[in-house]
């Protein structure tokens, strides 16, 4: 157990699984929670007025106030709160996402799909080492396909982001105003993620999304 206690914020749009991650890291001595948001502008925020030592969010919010989320929460997060180390707990198994997500300053990658002690195994890990923390799950998906092979690795960060929020049925315009981009360059990322993927149509990009868990 950590010599001092660890202070955590929590962030994911379903009430549910902040109880469950809120009693999990409750019964933990040392570990305390002191904040909770149901998305990334509320947890940028919350962050304001109660610095933690650790950050534990979804990687996808999309319900509320999706305005902050994935990609653009990380750097959000890593510009505003450097000292914050950050935790996703997702049910994101894309091994080009998660590689990208610890890129841009996250510290541990959790699966939905493993135990609840592993948040508890991760917020521990981050404030005590400088390395990185996979739970089982994400572990087994890295160690399967080798980095250079992994579907969706030779997109960019913001070809990945198009893709994704794409799939989540977005259209061109709100993609481009979430992002903050304009029209004919989240047109021209999109095109050109389908000429790196080898897809022809739409439904075929959406279809990659969901079998390489974009989605």
């Amino acid at each position: 157990m950590p010599a001092k206690t660890i202070r955590v914020a929590l962030a994911d749009d379903h009430p549910l699984v902040v109880i469950a991650l809120r009693d999990c890291l409750r019964r933990t001595p040392g570990l305390q929670v002191t904040c909770e948001s149901t998305n990334g502008s509320e947890l940028i925020c919350a962050l304001a007025h109660n610095p933690v030592d650790v950050a534990v969010t979804d990687f996808s919010m999309g319900h509320g106030d999706a305005s902050l989320d994935g990609f653009n929460l990380l750097r959000c997060l890593s510009r505003r709160y450097p000292d914050t180390r950050i935790v996703i707990v997702s049910a994101q198994t894309n091994p080009g996402v998660v590689s990208r997500a610890m890129k841009l300053g996250a510290r541990a990658f959790v699966s939905k799909e493993d135990e609840l002690d592993e948040i508890v195994r991760a917020c521990i890990h981050v404030t005590v080492s400088n390395g990185h923390f996979y739970s089982p799950s994400i572990r087994a998906v890295l160690e399967s396909v080798s980095a250079g092979t992994s579907p969706g690795t030779d997109l960019t960060l913001r070809e990945l982001e198009v893709v994704r929020l794409y799939a989540q049925g977005l259209q061109l315009n709100e993609i481009a105003n979430k992002l903050g981009r304009s029209v004919s360059t989240i047109s021209s990322q999109k095109t050109v993620a389908m000429r790196k993927l080898s897809v022809q149509t739409n439904t075929d990009l959406i279809r990659y999304a969901y079998e390489n868990g974009l989605t």
